[in-house]
């Protein structure tokens, strides 16, 4: 591995690739093709539109979101910017956000449920720090503080041409021993992942998943904020393979059958819901059989943070699945 750093990553997976497809993303009732370029395009979107309200090196964003593509760009642009991405899950009460929020000090964050726009737009003087409160959701607002991301996307687009060059030059200067993410553990501790943490990480895993090729699709819908529900999916940037992820648990039931990927990323937690939601309508069906057909038909591979149950285990090893354990990203979480 060359690269040392995220932004190195990005540049040298999208001259390799191009116009390769990386993401699908449902659009309506459309599905939404996007390629390397496309996705470089959107992270120098964000990323000029952050550096334009004077993000730099070292500032921290918080992210309480669900894993999901926006979510993804958006880290990827940070750390493009070399600041640091600390996330909280999509369920995060606004009190507990509020005060991880003036602890930390952010630049700017990013809410997922639009549910929380009403409490934040009465309580956003309580939330010091932050220049931009940015909604993924299409919240429909008039705020100066707070937008939606389309905004983010749109305003992006027309400072990029104009930020090239002072993006480009502080994209080649991160280097590896910059902070790239905090994860807070429920006891109140944090622990600092460096880009060149994660970069090793990834390395390592890629290196005992030789059968996994660059046509596998993998698909995903996990909403925490722990190490391995975070970065699993950077390991699709990393090796280069195709990925969908859904937007919600009922997105995700309803897409993967139309994905029909090859690879599932999910918790164990995760994978013991699927389980108990084949199994609680099988009408004559086997267990295998059902669950096979509720994952798209095509699943070979599932990387987890641990094995389920055994119960669960044995259910997707008869449905043809292997369980890939990615231990590599559960050092993050001591």
């Amino acid at each position: 591995m060359s690269e040392s750093t995220i932004p190195e990553l990005i540049a040298s997976k999208v001259k390799e690739h191009g116009t390769r497809l990386l993401f699908q993303r449902r659009d309506g009732w459309s599905w939404k093709q996007i390629t390397w370029l496309d996705f470089d395009r959107e992270v120098k979107n964000i990323a000029s539109f952050l550096m334009d309200m004077g993000f730099k090196p070292g500032d921290n964003a918080l992210i309480v979101s669900s894993n999901n593509l926006d979510s993804i760009a958006t880290e990827i642009a940070i750390y493009h910017l070399g600041g640091v991405v600390v996330p909280l899950p999509q369920e995060e009460g606004l009190d507990n956000i509020i005060e991880t929020a003036n602890e930390l000090k952010f630049k700017v964050i990013f809410l997922e449920k639009e549910t929380l726009l009403e409490e934040v737009v009465e309580r956003e003087g309580q939330i010091s720090d932050a220049e931009k409160i940015i909604f993924f959701s299409d919240a429909r607002l008039k705020h100066e503080r707070i937008i939606n991301f389309k905004l983010v996307l749109k305003s992006g687009l027309m400072k990029r041409k104009k930020l090239h060059d002072e993006l480009t030059s502080l994209s080649e200067s991160i280097t590896p021993e910059h902070i790239a993410i905090i994860f807070k553990a429920p006891d109140g501790q944090s622990k600092e992942i460096t880009q060149g943490d994660i970069l090793r990480i990834l390395s390592e895993a890629s290196d005992t998943f030789s059968q996994i090729g660059i046509e596998d699709q993998s698909f995903s819908y996990m909403t925490s904020a722990s190490p391995f529900s975070k970065l699993i999916n950077y390991l699709t940037l990393f090796m280069g393979t195709r990925a969908a992820v859904a937007e919600s648990r009922k997105d995700f039931y309803y897409d993967i059958l139309e994905v029909m990927p090859t690879i599932l990323y999910e918790t164990s937690d995760g994978l013991e819901a699927i389980y108990d939601k084949s199994m609680s309508s099988l009408n004559g069906t086997s267990g295998e059989k059902k669950l096979r057909s509720d994952l798209g038909a095509r699943i070979k591979y599932v990387f987890t943070d641990s094995k389920p149950k055994k119960e669960v285990e044995n259910l997707f090893l008869r449905a043809g699945v292997s369980f890939l354990e990615v231990p590599e990203l559960n050092e993050f979480s001591d």
